[in-house]
């Protein structure tokens, strides 16, 4: 009997242990997504801080569970430390950091809802390639954040349908074919959209069939480096 109290005491005991050493869900390294292109990682989160890198537009980062705010310019900016898939460590804005959702490629231009409500439909869409973070979904209604075409600044709302894909490739070409229908001159956008078209990554992407027609599609994606 000794013996068998002595057993349970030990299974129990283990059982605690484990629980208490769990890894917490959502306590650290959570998932993000950067909604703006070629913002900068820097070594410590202040504007004078070293860069690293740019992070593009539908990266998707590692959360490090740490925030700092800095206050030396005349408006406070808040920094969240992040993690790149190649291992690198660093602070971003947190504006252009989306937490806890991923990556999106608009496939048809799609109306934002105010709330997930039929009653609540604005006069703004996504459009076509535009990237956006996916934050939640219901009642048939999809939480997104992102900069839509036309927009200045990012964007936040709710949009019904499945006018989105999460294919990496599709959000990869979404970013490159954003910049090659931006380029005013005919010549060099026929040269920037058919080096898309001939890289065999890009071959399985929904967006492929109407840069091989030329489409005249309006894109908008900012480019502009985040200091």
């Amino acid at each position: 009997m000794k013996r068998i109290n002595l057993l349970l005491f030990m299974a129990t005991s283990f059982v605690v242990f484990s629980c208490n050493n769990a890894v917490k869900p959502n306590s650290e390294n959570t998932g993000a997504v950067s909604i703006w292109d070629n913002i900068s990682l820097k070594e410590t989160p202040d504007e004078a801080g070293k860069w690293i890198c740019s992070i593009s537009i539908g990266e998707v980062l590692t959360y490090l569970d740490e925030s700092k705010e800095d206050n030396s310019a005349k408006k406070p900016v808040k920094y969240y430390k992040v993690k790149l898939k190649d291992g690198k460590e660093g602070w971003a804005q947190s504006d252009f950091i989306i937490l806890n959702s991923k990556p999106a490629a608009v496939t048809d231009d799609i109306e934002i809802y105010s709330r997930p409500d039929l009653l609540n439909k604005t006069n703004k869409t996504f459009s076509k390639m535009d990237i956006v973070a996916v934050k939640s979904e219901k009642d048939g209604f999809i939480e997104v954040e992102g900069k839509r075409k036309g927009g200045k600044w990012i964007e936040s709302g709710w949009l019904k349908g499945k006018s989105l894909s999460y294919d990496a490739v599709d959000i990869a070409v979404a970013k490159f074919a954003s910049k090659a229908l931006e380029i005013t001159d005919i010549k060099k956008k026929e040269e920037a959209i058919n080096e898309i078209l001939k890289n065999s990554d890009f071959k399985s992407s929904i967006f492929i069939p109407s840069l091989s027609k030329s489409e005249p599609v309006e894109i908008s994606t900012s480019s502009d480096t985040i200091k």
